[in-house]
Formats: structure tokens, C-alpha cells, sequence
């Protein structure tokens, strides 16, 4: 009977527009080098499971397994490696005492994937990992005029692990901040931006906010869309 490849599952943990990477301890021939934390799966364990287990043990915090990885990289004769992509859920991810796997973290923009000497096994994620942030390093920017719908949006991405800021928008031609809209700003999917700009009556426009002084003020409607639904 043939023996069957042991799963390793890692996880890619996303926050905005950066992934975290933790820099292990053990065996020595690793010592040093970095990696998307996580461990074997055990018999009869859902990947999906071991993932979220192996973060609690190693780094003590809670993610949830959003996605994976196309890639199935071979380690040795008996393990393959898959990569799941996480978000963080509660706490902060740092190495703790019981599991000294690991001896620091780091979060890594997609511009910062090179700076860090990532384990072999590692390595081959790299390049869809490279295109997904690139992805998720595209902000969206919520328009609402009323100040509770952006702070409750911002509220909302915050709390699913995006980064997120709220800015005074003014109109062309117009220094006076007297009712000019609030831009919420977001590296989240457009996708996601979407339903919260329909379900706060917003509009949604796509973009990097301009730097100060670097170009006019948007030249920007002088009401709230409003959403029409069909009568209850």
C-alpha cells in the first residue's frame, strides 16, 4: 500500500495591504530563516482547522482561514506544503513562551516581500502572494455626506482587519469645510467597499487619494446619492 504525502499547511496572514511573516528559532538548518507560520496536520484534522490551531500555538492569537493558495509545494519525501491566506480575528500575533518556534514577526508590504530571508519552502508562494497584495494595495475611496455613515463603514472595515482612514473631502473651488462630504478611505475590495457604500447611501470612487497640495480639490456633487429601493 502506498503511503500518502502528509499535509503542512501554512498561513499567509493578510492585514490591509501587508502579509506577516515569523522568523523561526528551530531546527537549526531553519534557524534564521522566514516563514508563513504553521505545522503538520494531524490525522483526521481539517487544513482549514490546523491552520487556525498552529497560529493559536505559535503566535497566541485567533485567525480565520479565508482562502488558499494554488500552489502545493513538495518538502521532503513524506510532507507537502499548502498556504492558506488568514485574517486576523482577536489578539496580536507574537511568539509566545510554550511554542518557541519562533522568535520574531514581521509585517510585510508587497514592496517588502525581498527583505526578509524566506525559508525555501517558502519561497515558491511568493509570486501569487506578490500579485494578491499588489491587489489588496489598491484604495477605494467611500463618499458619504453624512459624518455617522462614514465612521460607521470605517467602523465596519477596521473591524474585518482593513486599513482604513476618513478624510473631510471639500469641493472645487471651495476652502469652507460647511457640508462637504467625508471620504472613507480603504485598501478592502471593491466588492466589499460596494455594499457598504449602498448599504450607508454613498458612492464609491476608485483610487489613491491626491497628496496635499498636488492637485485640486475633486470637483464633486453637491448632494448624496440616494439609493432607490422598491416600495415595502
Amino acid at each position: 500500500m502506498e503511503e500518502t504525502d502528509q499535509l503542512v499547511v501554512g498561513a499567509a496572514l493578510i492585514r490591509g495591504g501587508s502579509v506577516l511573516a515569523a522568523r523561526r528559532t528551530r531546527p537549526p538548518a531553519a534557524a534564521g530563516g522566514w516563514e508563513f507560520p504553521g505545522g503538520k496536520v494531524e490525522p483526521g484534522e481539517d487544513p482549514d482547522a490546523a491552520v487556525v490551531r498552529e497560529v493559536a500555538e505559535e503566535l497566541g492569537c485567533t485567525v480565520e482561514v479565508t482562502g488558499w493558495l494554488t500552489l502545493t509545494v513538495p518538502i521532503s519525501e513524506s510532507l507537502t506544503l499548502r498556504v492558506a491566506t488568514a485574517r486576523l480575528v482577536r489578539g496580536e500575533p507574537a511568539p509566545v513562551e510554550q511554542d518557541p518556534s519562533h522568535d520574531a514577526v514581521r509585517w510585510l508590504r508587497v514592496d517588502e516581500l525581498d527583505e526578509v530571508a524566506w525559508l525555501d519552502a517558502d519561497r515558491p508562494f511568493l509570486p501569487e502572494l506578490d500579485a494578491l497584495l499588489a491587489e489588496l494595495g489598491r484604495r477605494l475611496r467611500g463618499i458619504f455626506f453624512d459624518e455617522d455613515a462614514a465612521a460607521a463603514v470605517a467602523g465596519r472595515l477596521r473591524a474585518d482587519g482593513w486599513d482604513v482612514e476618513v478624510l473631510r473631502e471639500r469641493y472645487h473651488g471651495e476652502d469652507d469645510d460647511e457640508d462637504h462630504p467625508w471620504a472613507v478611505v480603504s485598501d478592502a475590495p471593491e466588492a466589499v467597499m460596494e455594499l457598504l457604500v449602498d448599504e450607508h447611501d454613498g458612492w464609491l470612487d476608485g483610487g489613491d487619494p491626491p497628496l496635499p497640495g498636488s492637485t485640486p480639490p475633486l470637483d464633486l456633487p453637491t448632494a448624496p446619492r440616494r439609493v432607490k429601493r422598491p416600495p415595502q
